[in-house]
């Protein structure tokens, strides 16, 4: 799993600037929990929260199709993509770009489905 760990170590940092931004959010609108009703501490924690129910997914398939010695260049392509998408989410929703969501949320997905029709493939044929 050597090239699944490159891009989770990258995504791990990217999580860690999406929680640091919660969590600075927290300090500035002085709510510690919840998101007090606040609009803007609310996209924080959304923004966040959405990259940490689809990243793990895309992690765990990726390292499947690692252990089953995928293609180098293939697993790559879909690690940058996955970085990218999550990054243009992020900022499409930090400053409602709605066609870098769209990216965002395209790429997120292709990856996941690419990496789950390929993991299944590898059993069946």
């Amino acid at each position: 799993m050597t090239i699944t760990g490159l891009y989770a170590g990258i995504l791990a940092l990217l999580f860690l600037v999406l929680s640091a931004h919660v969590v600075m959010g927290r300090f500035q609108f002085k709510t510690p929990f919840g998101d007090g009703g606040n609009g803007a501490l609310n996209r924080r924690i959304r923004i966040h929260g959405n990259f940490a129910e689809y990243v793990p997914l895309a992690l765990i398939l990726m390292g499947i199709l690692d252990y089953q010695q995928t293609s180098v260049t293939l697993l790559h392509v879909l690690g940058i993509t996955l970085v990218i998408a999550r990054i243009l989410h992020a900022i499409a929703l930090t400053a409602d770009i709605f066609p870098l969501r769209v990216a965002g949320v395209v790429g997120t997905f292709a990856v996941i489905g690419i990496e789950a029709v390929l993991t299944i493939s590898h059993y069946l044929l």
